[in-house]
């Protein structure tokens, strides 16, 4: 806004990964042994992971609105975006896609100026000069340009 009058420009945004960074998923062996009958919902996997309260924590204080993208699809998308609701996240939005999609779409979303993720690889090799590499632990680092 300058001089009063209403600006139509983006507002900056952070896009987090929820598969290991905000989410931290169980262990294998005990996702094993709780589904053997049936395959879970999406729901029920998305109730699994433990949610990062550092990170989550961060959130609540970045001046920067946050997105979450998961890899895991649409449903677990929505199973997400309602337990983060639950938890009165100040998240945006929560959306499902694939590391290759993002990396090919991250040029064509301008309000975004930062991914974290867990994983080095695709966060320094995958997303370019806007990929950063962040660990549950340095959870205080998000919001870092």
């Amino acid at each position: 806004m300058q001089g009063g009058d209403i600006s139509n420009g983006f507002q900056p945004c952070l896009l987090v990964v929820f598969e290991g960074l905000l989410g931290i998923p169980p262990e294998k062996e005990t996702r094993k042994r709780r589904w053997k009958l049936r395959k879970p919902t999406a729901r029920e996997q998305a109730a699994e992971h433990e949610i990062n309260a550092l990170l989550l924590h961060q959130i609540r204080r970045t001046p920067y609105p946050v997105e979450v993208v998961t890899f895991q699809g649409p449903e677990f998308a929505a199973a997400v975006e309602q337990r983060l609701e639950d938890l009165h996240a100040l998240v945006r939005r929560v959306w499902a896609t694939t590391p290759q999609e993002l990396a090919r779409i991250h040029l064509q979303l301008p309000d975004v100026v930062a991914i974290y993720d867990p994983d080095p690889q695709r966060a320094l090799l995958t997303y370019g000069s806007l990929g950063r590499h962040l660990l549950p632990a340095s959870a205080p680092h998000l919001g870092e340009l």
